[in-house]
């Protein structure tokens, strides 16, 4: 980074954050906060899922576990139990995304 980038990027940062997350992210000197309402749909994930294999398609998101929605509270109970490094999967149906 050449001298001066640095301070540039600062004061063009920017923060995003859904519309009703808890805790409410706090203020950051020279970063602006941005807002949004999230829409979650399948369409919605499969434009996401496009765009972080187009960024680097060697992702590996390593799943320690799949759950049918009936089966959530089990779900819980695992993360509950701790020891779990990886993502629990909730399905929502059985549609392949």
């Amino acid at each position: 980074m050449a001298i001066g980038e640095e301070e540039d990027i600062a004061e063009a940062a920017r923060r995003f954050a859904p519309n009703g997350v808890e805790p409410v992210p706090g203020e950051r000197k020279g970063i602006a906060m941005l807002a949004y309402d999230a829409v979650a749909g399948i369409e919605e994930f499969k434009k996401l899922n496009r765009v972080i294999i187009e960024a680097n398609p060697e992702i590996d998101v390593p799943i320690a576990g799949t759950y049918r929605l009936a089966s959530a509270a089990k779900a819980h109970e695992r993360i509950e139990e701790g020891h779990v490094l990886c993502k629990i999967v909730v399905r929502i149906s059985e549609t392949e995304l």
